[in-house]
């Protein structure tokens, strides 16, 4: 091999391996990069939309049905996949009137258990999780650290022992997260679950007063998340998915993970 060849093949080798080497510098950072941001049609008067668990009255609104596609492989101890679509998947739309956020979740399950926990414990039964950041303020992330703020929250639903629809879910109050029976019911939050053959269909409505102090309309963005808990056989939950790439479900306590949803006409 002639010099003037070495010289471009070794040229070469080192803008490779530079190349690399950056890869594996910006991994942390790429891991996060993927954006995920739902538009949420705004309506122009009170939505027509009945909380009951009956997802009918969703048709012909506009809202864009979204995959919950991540599985999520810890949650504090490890969880296990899901065997295939029929044991645990799921999907949102969301609507917005001038004073309510709307979602409905449909959810693929093919063994539903509610009620086997007591308050505070809905995670491990079959429960959606929505969560809110009302003002998107810039954050310092770090590891294990609650970063949540006054207008960020977890919204988490379930069926209770009396089959009633239970509401629960952090909320930052003081300087610690916690949680308070009937609370989010007091704020106006309403929730329903409907059972399939198939699975499960919910619907939640969240006044807007709860974490957003603008007005809705055109162009307002709020942080946001939703996630699904599976538990097939009583005990602790079995599986989890994901809106985003929260893998380690931390978006009880950080709002690191969260979506975008914009508001648009």
């Amino acid at each position: 091999m002639s010099k003037g060849r070495r010289e471009k093949r070794g040229h070469l080798e080192r803008a490779v391996l530079s190349a690399c080497f950056l890869c594996v510098l910006l991994s942390p950072y790429l891991a996060d990069a993927k954006d995920y941001v739902y538009k949420a049609t705004l309506l122009r008067g009170p939505a027509p939309i009945r909380i009951d668990g009956d997802l009918s009255d969703w048709e012909g609104l506009g809202a864009r049905i979204e995959p919950i596609g991540n599985v999520c492989i810890s949650a504090g101890r490890p969880l296990s996949p899901p065997s295939d679509s029929s044991d645990l998947s799921g999907s949102f739309r969301c609507v917005v009137d001038p004073e309510n956020f709307y979602i409905a979740v449909k959810v693929r399950d093919d063994r539903l258990v509610f009620g086997e926990g007591k308050f505070g414990e809905a995670h491990d039964d079959d429960a959606v999780e929505v969560y809110f950041d009302g003002d998107l303020a810039p954050k310092e992330y770090k590891k294990r650290v609650c970063d949540y703020d006054a207008n960020d929250a977890e919204v988490r639903f379930s069926k209770g022992k009396d089959g009633k629809v239970h509401l629960e879910g952090m909320g930052l109050f003081g300087d610690r997260l916690f949680m308070f029976p009937g609370l989010w019911e007091s704020l106006g939050m309403e929730a329903a679950i409907k059972e399939h053959p198939w699975g499960y269909t919910a619907e939640l409505k969240v006044p807007k007063i709860v974490f957003v102090a603008v007005p809705l309309r055109p162009g307002v963005e709020v942080g946001f998340q939703v996630m699904i808990n599976d538990d097939d056989d009583g005990g602790r939950r079995d599986s989890k998915i994901s809106w985003t790439e929260d893998l380690n479900d931390e978006s009880w306590y950080t709002t690191k993970y969260f979506g975008r949803l914009v508001i648009v006409k």
